[in-house]
């Protein structure tokens, strides 16, 4: 084994190493093709993945969905989910499910007031759009802990105001 020692004569002059390319500095290129082939790639990718996954269901948190061997697969609806502590209308907060389980009427007036409200914009929208129209459809997200009393007033009031095609959201079970 042999070492070369370089002294502060033949360090840079006597061996033919690489320079360092100082004018490089502050400048670079950017590579268009690797780019625009990378985007082509993700793009791909992203259509493939919402042509076959569907319509993706968010759910709260504080929830914990029954479980069936349904296959049918979610469809695009306004969320109605009921936790242990609230009752929410496409996330927002509408009443409290202790305060639906301690009235006595068959009937959740908040929640009817925002659903008719819902029903409004929705056939004002279809009113301006040919496309659109009201289908009736409203998905329900109840957790597995809640009284069927709370679910049932919350159908009958959704039936109230014309949302008569009930989803009810579930967890596949494997």
């Amino acid at each position: 084994m042999a070492y070369l020692r370089l002294d502060a004569a033949t360090s840079s002059r006597g061996l033919n190493l690489p320079q360092p390319h100082r004018r490089l500095r502050g400048t670079f290129s950017l590579r268009l093709t690797s780019m625009i082939d990378m985007f082509t790639i993700l793009l791909v990718f992203l259509l493939k993945s919402f042509s076959t996954e569907g319509d993706i269901l968010t759910v709260a948190k504080d929830l914990r969905l029954p479980e069936s061997t349904a296959n049918k697969p979610p469809q695009t609806a306004s969320i109605i989910a009921v936790t242990p502590e609230w009752i929410l209308l496409d996330g927002n907060r509408i009443v409290r499910t202790q305060e639906v389980l301690e009235n006595r009427g068959a009937i959740v007036q908040p929640l009817r007031e925002e659903l008719s409200r819902l029903r409004k914009l929705t056939e004002t929208i279809a009113s301006i759009s040919q496309g659109m129209e009201f289908t009736g459809n409203i998905v329900i997200q109840g957790d597995k802990s809640i009284p069927f009393a709370v679910l049932k007033k919350i159908m009958y009031t959704c039936g109230s105001v014309g949302y008569n095609n009930m989803l009810l959201a579930v967890t596949r079970k494997e």
